[in-house]
């Protein structure tokens, strides 16, 4: 029978299937939200820093280009001149205007920066900055036309640097030098930009670049990010991109941008609960809300249990006490209510019924014991016939030592097979037994040879009497006897996880896989007139003494070319905890 679910579940459960639905419906709501969210966090941090990118690539294009406007002034032209003619008086003419020009060129830019013009016919160097000086060895180590960052030392700031060469191809040959431009601004242009950025933005932002060098909007919070920047260098940045990771201990939203003329990076990361915060509080306030209802639910539920659930429990372990057979039950439980009544009422069917089942067990006990009996008398008589006729041949024929041996092994048998008052046996009286048969027949048919091999600690097992015997007689008749030719038996027997497993290999006929399968059936229906009791007899004894799992199959051999007969029961410690659990079937 199915079992029911107990109230106390199904009230259970109900609660479950009202609140399970909202709280999922809930959720994705929230989720939805948070989903809506992160999107326009997205698509606004991304404008917004792609805008800061082209505000400063605009200032480092303005820059770029300064060297492009004094590399056509006729100022630089008639400098250069003036130095091939050696004219000094108007070499210095012209260093003026050069200078002059290159502060009007660097004051045009909203950026702070420094302009320079190298001359390397002169070794000289003309710049904004009063106190710089020629250095050959900076142009011998810098590239053309490529900024380059530098983090300057002590006594300045960390700047970006480019060089052209005039002509532009003509680093490669000091010959073809006119000039050599240089631009530089410092990275305080780019701080003042980001705390121009920082004012509107709820996180942080700084510029990273390739070599690792990270810059925010104050010089004192570099280190901050520093850490951040190397492990970002390590995972991988593209050209524009996001990510979501943990920063500080808290889950960040993080967009980069990639500054190719600076070859660095734009950073900007905002903690996801600034943005969250509000639904985070709102979906967290409707959890506890609804995990304050589903508490009283079960509180009532609870309720419901122990003054419903809990008597019924009681009257339906009493029950099942019944069905495994333990009449012994009473329920001895208070509940103190409507259902105390009932625990009485059924306390005394209890009783009733134990003195009616004890009754019937018994009877019924005498009439197993008496089936066993029948099934076992009708083993004995056919074989006896057919050993007193050879016994007869045999006395014919003069040969008494036959006779003697004949009748020793016959003996046996019978001593065996009629002591009808004890049902137990070993596995050891049996195969002896077997033996016996084994030889008797040996000498009747005189083309038999078989072999018995049986573990040492099976020996001793209990069993029923005349359990093996009837398998190996149908062995010869059945097998070996219609064959031409000599004949093999084979007993062999094992135990495997609980189960005593005895087999009777033959090297007989055999039998089709149609006619084995119709065999098999044939072992499960009731007795008939066909004929073929003793396989069937030793099934359905097995069956009825041992239960379910115990019997009879018959399988094609693998050692022998006829059958396989394996017997199966429990073992002893099982067989003792069937017999306990043993419930009659009009029980049942």
């Amino acid at each position: 029978m199915k079992r029911r679910k107990p109230i106390f579940v199904k009230m259970t459960g109900i609660i479950l299937i009202v609140f399970i639905p909202v709280v999922m419906l809930y959720s994705y709501f929230s989720t939805t939200s948070l989903n809506v969210i992160d999107k326009q966090t997205r698509a606004y941090k991304e404008s917004q820093l792609l805008f800061l990118k082209s505000q400063i690539e605009s200032n480092v294009e303005r820059l770029s280009l300064s060297s492009n406007v004094l590399a056509r002034d006729s100022s630089i032209l008639d400098l250069h001149i003036s130095i091939l003619r050696e004219d000094y008086y108007q070499m210095i003419e012209y260093q003026n205007m050069v200078k002059e020009k290159l502060h009007l060129q660097s004051l045009s830019s909203h950026w702070s920066n420094e302009l320079s013009v190298y001359l390397p016919e002169t070794k000289s160097r003309i710049s904004t900055n009063l106190s710089s000086v020629y250095d050959p060895d900076v142009l011998e180590r810098t590239e053309n036309g490529v900024w380059k960052f530098q983090p300057g030392d002590a006594a300045g700031s960390p700047y970006y640097q480019l060089f052209i060469w005039d002509p532009y191809m003509s680093k490669d040959d000091p010959n073809l030098v006119n000039a050599v431009f240089e631009v530089q601004f410092s990275l305080e242009n780019v701080r003042e930009m980001l705390r121009h950025y920082n004012l509107d933005n709820p996180g942080d932002s700084f510029l990273l670049t390739s070599s690792g060098y990270a810059f925010s909007d104050t010089s004192n919070m570099d280190a901050s990010f520093q850490l951040l920047g190397e492990q970002l260098l390590h995972e991988e940045l593209g050209e524009v991109g996001n990510r979501v990771m943990e920063i500080n201990g808290k889950q960040s939203y993080l967009s980069y941008a990639y500054l190719p003329n600076l070859d660095a990076w734009l950073i900007d990361y905002v903690p996801l609960d600034v943005f969250h915060a509000p639904v985070i509080q709102s979906r967290n306030l409707f959890y506890l809300s609804m995990l304050v209802l589903i508490v009283m639910g079960l509180a009532a539920s609870y309720l419901l249990y122990l003054n419903v659930q809990r008597p019924l429990s009681a009257l339906i372990r009493g029950l099942k006490q019944f069905e495994i057979g333990d009449y012994n039950f009473r329920i001895k439980q208070k509940f103190h209510n409507e259902f105390d009544y009932m625990m009485h009422r059924f306390n005394d069917m209890a009783h009733e019924i134990q003195n009616l089942i004890q009754n019937v067990y018994e009877e019924k006990d005498r009439a197993r014991l008496a089936t066993l009996k029948q099934l076992q008398s009708q083993i004995n008589p056919h074989f006896l016939y057919n050993c007193l006729s050879f016994i007869a041949a045999c006395a014919k024929a003069g040969q008494t030592d036959t006779i003697k041996e004949m009748c020793y092994h016959l003996g046996g048998y019978y001593r065996y097979t009629t002591r009808v008052e004890n049902q137990k046996a070993t596995v050891e009286e049996e195969v002896r037994l077997v033996r016996h048969y084994l030889q008797i027949y040996s000498y009747r048919l005189e083309r038999i040879d078989f072999n018995i091999e049986i573990p040492e600690p099976m020996l001793s097992l209990p069993i029923m009497r005349l359990i093996v015997q009837p398998v190996v007689e149908n062995a010869i008749l059945h097998g070996v006897e219609p064959k031409p030719g000599r004949g093999i038996v084979l007993v062999s027997g094992r135990q495997e996880a609980g189960w005593t497993i005895i087999q009777v290999d033959d090297s007989g006929v055999g039998m089709t896989d149609e006619e084995i399968k119709h065999y098999m059936q044939r072992l499960e229906l009731p007795v008939h007139d066909q004929g073929g009791f003793g396989i069937w007899n030793v099934h359905q004894r097995l069956k009825h003494h041992f239960g379910p799992g115990a019997g009879v199959t018959i399988s094609r051999s693998h050692v022998l070319p006829g059958l396989c007969v394996t017997l199966r029961w429990k073992s002893e410690i099982s067989e003792k905890t069937e017999e306990n659990n043993y419930v009659p079937a009009f029980i049942r």
